[in-house]
Parts: structure tokens; sequence; C-alpha cells
């Protein structure tokens, strides 16, 4: 009997084709941060709205069904990609008002941060979660958790300036809704375009003086 003759490059392509799947696979949580990544920026430069399995899938060079694996649906991908965007510019709004030597600094860098040209995709994120969580109840919920946030956050500092005779407020929750309120509207202004930028810091600046109740005669 003749003993079969094995190929033994034949065995070489299937590890080498093994070992390139591999390598190319990514760990699951390394995979969901990829696509979560490619989420927010997708919200940021085209808009919340644009956000889908399947927009995610073809900039990554992936199919939607793997997509899906670890975002059951748009909806969700939506608000976890608002969810990382917004919390990124809360986080970037304390850290900046915590360089600040006084409460009144740290409320008028905020008023810089949240009301210059470069926020404006970031306020355009909030409208369209305002308006897509309409119909997206997780989305909904995330922009009031994250508001409740921004909030607290606003009112820690009004609390300070209070206590240091720097702001004359009664109550610290309300003058912190009122300013967040204000920073909304000048927002949504600013990207319509419909009041230029320098202006809108001027508007956002009288209302934090009357607000406050801050001396300015010094």
């Amino acid at each position: 009997m003749f003993n079969k003759i094995r190929n033994p490059s034949r065995g070489r392509t299937k590890v080498v084709a093994s070992a390139t799947r591999d390598a190319r696979r990514k760990l699951p949580a390394e995979r969901h941060d990829e696509l979560l990544r490619r989420a927010v920026e997708i919200s940021r430069t085209d808009g919340l709205g644009r956000v889908t399995l399947r927009k995610v899938a073809a900039d990554l060079g992936v199919t939607p069904g793997l997509v899906s694996h670890y975002f059951s649906s748009a909806e969700q991908l939506i608000t976890a990609a608002f969810r990382t965007a917004a919390t990124e510019d809360l986080e970037g709004a304390r850290a900046l008002m915590a360089d600040q030597p006084t409460p009144t600094a740290k409320i008028n860098a905020l008023m810089d941060y949240t009301l210059d040209e470069s926020s404006m995709d970031v306020s355009a994120l909030w409208l369209e979660a305002w308006n897509l969580g309409r119909s997206n109840p997780a989305l909904a919920a995330e922009a009031n958790a994250l508001t409740e946030q921004w909030l607290s956050c606003i009112a820690e500092v009004v609390r300070a300036g209070t206590a240091g005779g720097e702001f004359h407020v009664g109550d610290a929750d309300v003058a912190a809704r009122r300013l967040l309120t204000m920073i909304d509207g000048l927002g949504a202004q600013m990207v319509v375009r419909a009041v230029a930028p320098a202006e809108l810091k001027h508007i956002a600046r009288s209302y934090v003086i009357s607000e406050l109740h801050l001396d300015v005669s010094g």
C-alpha cells in the first residue's frame, strides 16, 4: 500500500489564515468602544439623527450585524452616542471652571465655554436630543439625567459664590436652572446663527450680573 502524501503547505496556509483572522478580531470592550466612538463622531459632524447601525458599519468596514450585536437598535446607539458626547462636554466645562480662582470667574468661564462657536456642535446635539427624545424615551431620560448634572454643577458654584459674598442669591438651585435655561436658549440662537457669538456672550454676562446680583461698581 502506498502512504498518502500530505501537502504541508496546505496546513500552513490554514494556520496563517486562522492567525490573520485572529489578529483582526478585537476584544468585545475594544470593539464596543470603536463602534461608539464612530457614532459619536457622526453625531458631531452630521447630526444625531444620522447615527444608524448601517452608517457606523459602513464607515468602519464591518457588517451591520456586528454593530447590532453591541447595539440592538439605532435608538440605543443614538442614546449611547449622545450620553458619551454630552458627558464629555460637561466634563470639559467642569475642568475649565476648576481652573478658575473665584466663583465669578468660574461662571464667566462657563459662559465663554458654552457660548463659544467651538461649542456649536454640542448645542446642536442637545437640540436634536430634545427633538428625537419625543419618540425615544431612553434618549429623553438620558437628556434629563445630564440636565440634572449640569444643574448640580452650576448650583455648586452659585452656592460657593453666595457663601463667599460674591453672589446674592436666595435659592442656588433656582438660579442654576435659570442660568442653564438662558444658556440653552442662547445656544439655540447660536446654532441657527440668529445672533453673533460676541452678542450672545454680552447678553449672557448681563443676565449673570442681574441673576446673581453681582457688584460691578468696582
